[in-house]
């Protein structure tokens, strides 16, 4: 039997007909069913009856006793199951990246790989329980003052379709590890692997009630997911209007986390390696068809090399850069993701110089990369595919001015032997994460990936960032009673 026919509702009337997650058990929705298409072949994956707000007041409901629970439960409790879910994920690496594969188009290849860093995930915050968890103070007045973290209560996680694996797992487990209890809402077109990651937590021995999963319109749950009065905190990776409108609709008590997009610049130094800085561009800008927050946007290349560098761009997108061994191409998560940049690139396409595009089939959306444009929505804008700009600048105070010309700050890099140049680079640069002479994708899941300006709200995420976020902090005063007379 497999993951999604454990999913699949018994009352179903159609075939595949999955519902939510809650209790610890799959629920038919009380929305209208939506039917989830495979990127790879087309064909019908399943049929979701998605949420109505009062599938996400249960989904709470059920959520809060299961919470206060878990929190007094010990950390060796805790970590046991996260350690038992990691294992669990690694056996069923192969299922789960073809249905990653399915719902959103990454290459097998990615797709595995995304499930095994994902369980590595879990192993690291299973041990985050035995963590210092406070301070202690002394006081003038005889007084002892301790400083005690404790979990927030029930969060709100919602995760986007780019890594519908570990964008999920990194907030699942964090949240789980310090005693919280969740309502996940995954992007719709990355439900059939929210709901598998939920059905394989409780396999694991997950309490029902701690990880609960709706799937559903947000223009249609969003008031009560976020108003709820159970609601403790809310974790969203996404965009900025997404998070604007969570702003506009969440009390002001609540903690809100949020990791945005970005116009990401990747600087190549005079002295650069422009082997090495092929190498990191490709990693920077195509992987994953440039479907991540942190690619590299913004190509901005010192004058001295920009002709030698442009001559090996063109060598580079010719190659078909990123193209898997056995011949797989990645493709963009929704054919509206693909016509957008599309229409965006014909758009403004008098506005650049040239443009180089790889060989791909037509279907694919191929590497690209728009030399010397003009437009303001070409230079400043996320586009949120295998698309960057090339740009030159003539000294360090040109290449910053540039790099920290949009409103976005979520990462930048670049790329030099000259250690001053690079420390003045990542000290006035306006990006919450930097890179020096590396790809500015993949941050390690136990550092913070901090993004500033339009790229980030609240604390970062990852390691000690999403404890931080997870927990709060409570003061006690403990005065010694009177002495005995």
């Amino acid at each position: 039997m497999t993951l999604l026919d454990r999913l699949t509702l018994d009352s179903g009337a159609l075939p595949q007909q999955h519902g939510l997650f809650i209790a610890g058990r799959a629920v038919g929705g009380a929305g209208p069913s939506i039917s989830l298409m495979s990127r790879r072949d087309g064909r019908v994956l399943a049929q979701v009856a998605s949420a109505a707000p009062v599938d996400v007041a249960a989904a709470y409901e059920c959520a809060a006793p299961a919470q206060r629970a878990w929190a007094r439960s010990s950390p060796a409790a805790r970590a046991e199951v996260l350690s038992r879910a990691a294992g669990l994920f690694r056996q069923r690496a192969d299922e789960l990246g073809e249905l990653i594969s399915d719902e959103m188009g990454k290459p097998l290849g990615e797709a595995r790989t995304e499930v095994s860093k994902g369980a590595a995930v879990l192993d690291y915050y299973a041990q985050s329980g035995y963590r210092s968890i406070g301070d202690m103070y002394v006081t003038d007045t005889g007084e002892d003052v301790m400083v005690f973290e404790e979990p927030l209560g029930v969060v709100a996680l919602i995760t986007p379709w780019n890594f519908p694996f570990t964008l999920p797992i990194r907030k699942i487990a964090a949240s789980l590890a310090t005693g919280n209890a969740a309502v996940f809402k995954p992007a719709t077109n990355s439900a059939l692997i929210g709901l598998a990651i939920a059905a394989t937590m409780h396999e694991a021995g997950l309490p029902p009630g701690l990880l609960n999963v709706i799937i559903g319109k947000s223009s249609v749950i969003e008031q009560e997911l976020f108003t709820n009065r159970h609601l403790a905190g809310v974790s969203l990776t996404g965009s900025y209007p997404t998070a604007a409108a969570i702003r506009r609709t969440l009390p002001v008590e609540i903690p809100f986390q949020a990791e945005l997009g970005g116009k990401n610049p990747l600087v190549i130094w005079s002295d650069a390696d422009l082997s090495h800085a092929l190498d990191i561009i490709a990693a920077s800008s195509f992987r994953n068809n440039g479907q991540i927050c942190t690619s590299c946007g913004r190509l901005l290349v010192h004058q001295d090399v920009a002709p030698a560098m442009l001559d090996a761009l063109r060598v580079l997108i010719a190659s078909r850069p990123l193209e898997t061994p056995d011949g797989e191409y990645g493709i963009m998560s929704s054919d509206a993701e693909d016509n957008g940049i599309r229409a965006v690139l014909s758009e403004h396409r008098e506005s650049m110089d040239e443009v180089l595009a790889s060989p791909w089939p037509s279907d694919r959306m191929p590497p690209t990369v728009l030399v010397n444009p003009t437009s303001s929505a070409v230079l400043e804008e996320e586009i949120f595919g295998p698309v960057i700009t090339f740009e030159t600048f003539t000294d360090l105070d040109d290449a910053l001015d540039k790099a920290n010309a949009v409103s976005y700050g979520l990462t930048a890099g670049i790329v030099t032997r000259d250690l001053a140049v690079a420390q003045r680079f990542w000290r006035e640069s306006t990006a919450g994460t930097v890179k020096v002479n590396a790809p500015l994708t993949g941050t390690p899941f136990h550092t913070p990936l901090e993004g500033f300006g339009a790229s980030g709200v609240g604390a970062g995420e990852g390691g000690g960032a999403s404890i931080s976020f997870f927990t709060r902090r409570k003061a006690v005063h403990m005065h010694r009673p009177p002495s005995a007379t």
